[in-house]
């Protein structure tokens, strides 16, 4: 910016304007006098006193001319002088017309070693070059031309950026150029970009703090929790296993203190996503209440839920994040109730045609909050009673998380309380609304589903299944902690099945391409090879051999962060499993694979299975996938067609991500060759094996909805 005022500015041009207006007054007295002289002899004869006088006025005008032109001259250069930046005049030749104080301390040499003499007089020859360059496309294009320069030889460096323009002066070109010292700027701009990519160096240092955090907490929490959990099958006296379930109450107590900090740590650092998927919403109310039915029945208090009689049992949003939420209030609603009850209630609000407002209401009859503490209680580490003799435990961070996960899926919560009296929190959340939910809502009849693509002719039947993947399965066990692998290794002994240990994912590589296993349980973290790129050699190696085919690998690891799953999965894992492991789940996720032989074309029990179940939604998501799977699989195409890797291999995914759901093993061997085929690079990757084995999972699906 120029430091110099408007009013400065201002007066300047009214003293030359003023002298302008002197000179010319001169230059019509020169005229008159001239005009005079010029009269002929006759005429002058009678007045040579005249004439005379006239010769002597001429004398005197052209005086005053001349020091009126000196005046302006002087005005001019001091008008230069106080602006605060170097300024220049050159003529065609480059040679230094005028220059003013300010470029006299640039150039360091006085305006007599400037003026009349070109820069390649006191220039370096790299300097000379530049501003012959830069001179000639302002002289050829007649626009202001700008340039930055960093004068690297002062002390310190200074930047500055250099402007040229062409003008006219008495028929005459010059070009005018400024200077403009940008030092401050610049470093300015520097430090900012400094101080980015020190936050995401510092963001990226704290998700990775973050991720082994989980790591390195959740690993013994597994050993404990687990072995916990094998003692406690075992025989035992009645006082041994109230020890033991105070142990493992204690263990889960604290797993959920480490889940409520590692969450509201993940929200901190901008690394917590909202997933948008299908689920049923009744269901997922009337569980979560379930689930919190034995300790509101100890405390003998009633547990009640409240559903709208015509709620959509299809919506989108995240499931696990509403629950989260969900089991978050009624939990504290529990604990701070002594008598009474708590109730959940859902309204459907607004609606508009894909989204529709929930409000979800807790209220209990408990002790109520203060109005003074209303304010606080959504601030990190708050608590209404943080006094050392409080009553009630507890971090604090609930109530906070429950706040920024409601925000992050677009919704508003709020509380209403009066102490000795009870309190209400309502949440409200925008959810999608499917087109079979609209219809239900509506009273209308629901949407049929659609029919399924024209089919190509039946593949031949599968192979028998072979014994070892009818029931009992042979494992391999990719893990380096000792205590994960004792606790492993009972769970899956126990189970029936047999365990091959690795405990380095080189040695995993190695037992998964030539051990003969039916299934992989693949740790992360390992040295050697981690879990990951071992998965990814595994994939690879596997679309390079002609016979083709895909072990299954199951994630079983203590990284639990948001997207671990995601890049397990896209790694070419089939499953993942956090740390603590439960039994119950690790033997879901094993029932995918047993009887499921590595080409058939659906696994219907084990997708009931992952529903818990629920037949009704399962078939929903089956006509979805009839209706959306031609559209991701011509959305591939046409990334494969455009050449873009990224966007192919998003389409992969996608369609991966799906097909896991419904255990359609033949059709994820596809996407995981299409995906190493795209990964590493090869040219015109077909679709057509991908196709044909969607086509069979369409009908497969087809059948079961014509059954429904």
């Amino acid at each position: 910016m120029l430091d110099i005022s408007s009013e400065e500015l201002t007066g300047a041009n009214d003293q030359l304007r003023a002298e302008a207006a002197r000179q010319g007054e001169v230059l019509r007295s020169l005229q008159a006098s001239l005009g005079r002289l010029a009269m002929p002899a006759a005429d002058r004869d009678g007045a040579a006193g005249a004439a005379d006088d006239d010769l002597l006025g001429l004398t005197h005008a052209l005086e005053q001319l001349v020091r009126q032109r000196e005046s302006a001259r002087e005005l001019t250069e001091q008008i230069l002088d106080q602006l605060p930046i170097p300024v220049f005049l050159k003529d065609r030749e480059g040679r230094f017309v005028r220059c003013n104080r300010q470029f006299e301390q640039f150039a360091q040499r006085p305006r007599e070693q400037i003026e009349g003499r070109t820069i390649a007089d006191f220039g370096s020859r790299a300097w000379t070059g530049l501003v012959h360059e830069e001179d000639e496309r302002a002289w050829r294009s007649g626009r202001m031309i700008t340039s930055e320069r960093r004068l690297a030889h002062l002390d310190p460096p200074v930047d500055v950026v250099v402007n040229r323009v062409v003008i006219r002066s008495g028929g005459e070109p010059y070009l005018l150029g400024f200077l403009i010292d940008v030092s401050e700027q610049r470093a300015a701009r520097n430090a900012m970009q400094r101080a980015v990519e020190s936050a995401q160096a510092a963001s990226r240092a704290k998700s990775e703090f973050l991720a082994n955090m989980s790591h390195e907490i959740r690993t013994p929490m597994n050993g404990i929790l687990g072995m916990t959990e094998l003692v406690l099958e075992s025989p035992l006296d009645p006082q041994q296993r109230d020890d033991l379930a105070l142990v493992k109450g204690s263990a889960d107590a604290l797993l959920t203190i480490i889940d409520d900090i590692l969450d509201f740590s993940k929200i901190e650092a901008g690394k917590l996503d909202i997933e948008d998927v299908p689920f049923d919403l009744g269901e997922l109310v009337r569980e979560t209440v379930r689930s919190l039915a034995l300790p509101a029945r100890r405390k003998g208090l009633a547990l009640a839920c409240e559903l709208p009689p015509h709620l959509p049992c299809a919506m989108k949003g995240d499931p696990g994040r509403l629950r989260q939420v969900l089991i978050n209030l009624l939990g504290n609603a529990i604990k701070f109730t002594s008598e009474g009850g708590v109730t959940l209630s859902v309204t459907m609000r607004r609606a508009l045609e894909e989204r529709c407002e929930v409000e979800f209401a807790v209220r209990d009859t408990g002790i109520g909050i203060a109005p003074d503490k209303q304010k606080l209680i959504f601030d990190a580490f708050s608590q209404v009673d943080g006094s050392t003799t409080r009553q009630y435990g507890g971090t604090g961070l609930g109530l906070t998380i429950c706040r920024r996960l409601v925000i992050l899926m677009q919704g508003d919560i709020a509380v209403s309380s009066e102490p000795g009296r009870g309190s209400v929190f309502r949440f409200t959340v925008p959810l999608g609304q499917m087109a079979s939910a609209v219809a239900d809502a509506s009273g209308a009849p629901a949407m049929a589903a659609p029919a399924p693509p024209a089919l190509p002719a039946p593949a031949p039947a599968p192979d028998p299944v072979p014994a070892a993947r009818s029931g009992r399965l042979h494992i391999l066990l990719a893990e380096d902690n000792p205590v994960n692998q004792r606790l492993a290794l009972r769970l899956l002994e126990k189970m029936g099945h047999r365990v091959t240990l690795a405990d380095n994912g080189i040695d995993a590589l190695e037992l998964a391409l030539h051990g003969g296993v039916d299934l992989v349980l693949m740790d992360v973290q390992m040295p050697g090879l981690d879990g990951m790129a071992a998965t990814r050699s595994l994939r690879q190696r596997e679309a390079a051999a002609a016979a083709g085919g895909h072990l299954p690998v199951v994630a079983m690891t203590a990284r639990a962060m948001q997207g671990d799953r995601e890049r397990c999965l896209e790694a070419g894992m089939d499953d993942y499993l956090s740390k603590p492991v439960d039994s119950a789940r690790l033997r879901e996720v094993l029932a995918r694979f047993q009887g499921c032989p590595d080409g058939a074309v659906l696994d219907w029990r084990g997708a009931l299975l992952r529903l818990d179940g629920d037949r009704e939604l399962l078939l929903e998501l089956a006509a979805l996938f009839i209706a959306d799977g031609p559209q991701l699989l011509a959305a591939l195409e046409r990334a494969l067609a455009a050449g873009e890797r990224d966007a192919s291999q998003r389409a992969v995914h996608s369609l991966q991500g799906v097909l896991v759901n419904f255990g359609a093993q033949r059709a994820i061997a596809c996407t995981e060759r299409l995906a190493a085929s795209v990964h590493a690079g090869a040219h015109g990757a077909s679709t057509r094996e991908l196709a044909a084995a969607l086509h069979e999972v369409y009908a497969a699906l087809g059948a079961h909805l014509g059954k429904a």
